[in-house]
């Protein structure tokens, strides 16, 4: 009688340590479960940027769209190319031969 008491609560206690288990992997595996407390402040307001006025160019070395508000630009004769970033500017220099003066 005893042994058979005995079985029963380590099939208790193993049934609780695999709802435990199981719910502990799912929070790990789960991005959007996710929450952050920050304090008691008001929440944070950000601003809106507001609608995008610039026009759209394509970068002639990754062949990324960037905005022509962008500070990456290079002027070759009439034409004036943009670039997503520093990197594929520096890239189109070394690449086309094209020396700043």
């Amino acid at each position: 009688m005893g042994g058979l008491l005995l079985d029963i609560l380590e099939f208790v206690a193993l049934i609780l340590f695999l709802r435990v288990l199981g719910r502990n992997l799912q929070s790990l595996f789960s991005g959007s479960r996710m929450h952050v407390r920050v304090g008691h402040s008001a929440p944070v307001q950000r601003a809106d940027p507001g609608p995008h006025t610039g026009e759209m160019a394509r970068d002639p070395v990754c062949g990324m769209f960037v905005s022509t508000e962008l500070p990456h630009r290079l002027r070759v004769g009439a034409k004036t190319l943009y670039f997503c970033s520093e990197e594929c500017l520096e890239k189109y220099q070394k690449g086309s031969g094209y020396a700043a003066t």
